[in-house]
């Protein structure tokens, strides 16, 4: 009686961990691209010529600042700044203008489709924390916020989400045509398991890594953890993986463009180490303009 009791429960865990074990890659019907982008052929601004201001009288201090350092691995920016602080007659300068409305085409943005023959959906903005682990392998924890309700589902991935750090928008189209639009918001982290280990030996503990499922090289694939997850946050999943199905080279080019570009600005910044930056501040008392009545009815 013992044993008849034992065996479903053992078989319907094992189906349980087959189930979650599961190698899925996005459907070959999907379709994700980024946006393009926008090009703006305006004519560059001329730069803002600064008044011939009157100076009344000077002040000059001197102050020794520590800084926050330009980049993670630095170290802070030590040094004596100059403030100058001129009092000067009021220039008159005129209200700024309120921030023009960007001019975007939206054809351009849909790929040369009219917005009207488009049947589109805003997925909202979504959450996605990547820890990824020796560049190879990473756990996702996306989040898809959509009024009151958050829907949550954790999956394994063969793609190094590093290559998504430039990724803010992208779309996807399904086999019904609908165009599915997200708004990411990425957190990544690295993980070095030989480093970590040696790390938590030397203070004599033992380092105990996550169970990665395996997962084929290759074609982008993914691993489903969520138990029962919600519809849409699967399709999440499968849309970031056709995404990287389409502009996977694209993505990794761009990533270790910004690599490289972290590393030689680190390496010149190590060999020039920043001082603080003198600063002049220019300080007027304006002219008070005529009196206006508020909508309330009190003074501006």
């Amino acid at each position: 009686m013992k044993t008849s009791r034992i065996v479903p429960i053992l078989a319907a865990f094992l189906c349980g961990q087959s189930f979650a074990q599961v190698v899925k890659t996005p459907p070959t019907t999907t379709v994700a691209t980024l946006p393009v982008p926008v090009i703006d052929h305006a004519p560059p601004k001329e730069p803002i010529k600064k008044p011939d201001f009157k100076i009344e009288s000077t002040q000059v201090k001197l102050i020794d600042v520590v800084e926050s350092p330009p980049m993670s691995g630095l170290p802070p920016v030590e040094g004596t700044m100059t403030l100058t602080v001129h009092n000067v007659a009021d220039p008159g300068l005129p209200d700024p203008p309120p921030p023009a409305r960007p001019n975007v085409d939206d054809s351009k943005v849909l790929g040369g489709l009219e917005p009207s023959n488009v049947n589109r959906r805003d997925m909202g903005m979504v959450a996605i924390s990547a820890t990824v682990y020796d560049l190879k392998r990473t756990l996702l924890r996306c989040n898809i916020y959509g009024g009151t309700e958050r829907r949550e589902i954790t999956a394994w991935s063969n793609i190094d989400f590093n290559h998504f750090c430039g990724v803010g928008n992208f779309e996807a189209t399904g086999a019904n045509k609908e165009v599915r639009s997200y708004s990411l918001m990425m957190c990544i982290g690295n993980e070095n398991t030989e480093n970590r280990s040696e790390l938590l030996a030397s203070k004599g503990v033992e380092y105990e890594g996550p169970e990665i499922p395996t997962i084929p090289d290759g074609a982008p694939a993914f691993v489903i953890q969520t138990e029962n997850p919600d519809p849409e946050t699967v399709t999440l999943i499968e849309d970031l993986h056709a995404l990287y199905r389409a502009e996977g080279p694209r993505m990794a080019e761009a990533a270790a463009a910004r690599q490289k570009a972290y590393e030689e600005k680190k390496a010149y910044l190590l060999a020039n180490p920043p001082k603080p930056k003198n600063v002049t501040v220019n300080f007027w008392k304006r002219e008070k303009p005529a009196a206006t009545t508020t909508p309330e009815g009190g003074q501006p």
